[in-house]
């Protein structure tokens, strides 16, 4: 079992590199994460999110979407955890331990936020 900073550095490089893959523009660090957050019987979990633009085609909400979930899968395996919506994945690897959701709240827009299990600190 990796330790909760172990994990939370995974976590950022997954998000960095769906970013990348989906050529994503003015990406924009929203929790820098590096922190222990705690969440129970001892345990911590790390955060990390960043938002950034997408100026190909039409830019819809769908759109960006399937571009993130696309990036995505080239960076490591994830499992949707909850149905899936119009504007929003959630998504969780039991490999990483570590928990993305990808949305997009607006035309153009990508949100990528990401948090660990509880974790040994």
């Amino acid at each position: 079992m990796p330790k909760a900073a172990e994990a939370g550095a995974t976590l950022e490089e997954h998000i960095t590199r769906t970013f990348e893959g989906a050529q994503a523009k003015d990406v924009r660090v929203t929790d820098p994460g590096g922190k222990d957050v705690p969440c129970g019987a001892g345990k911590v979990k790390r955060t990390y999110a960043a938002t950034a633009r997408n100026d190909i085609g039409s830019g819809d909400p769908d759109s960006m979407l399937l571009v993130m979930v696309g990036a995505l899968d080239l960076v490591a395996e994830y499992d949707l955890r909850a149905p899936a919506q119009r504007t929003r994945h959630d998504l969780a690897s039991e490999e990483f331990r570590t928990h993305i959701v990808l949305s997009s709240p607006a035309e153009h827009v990508m949100v990528i936020r990401g948090e660990t299990d509880c974790l040994p600190g």
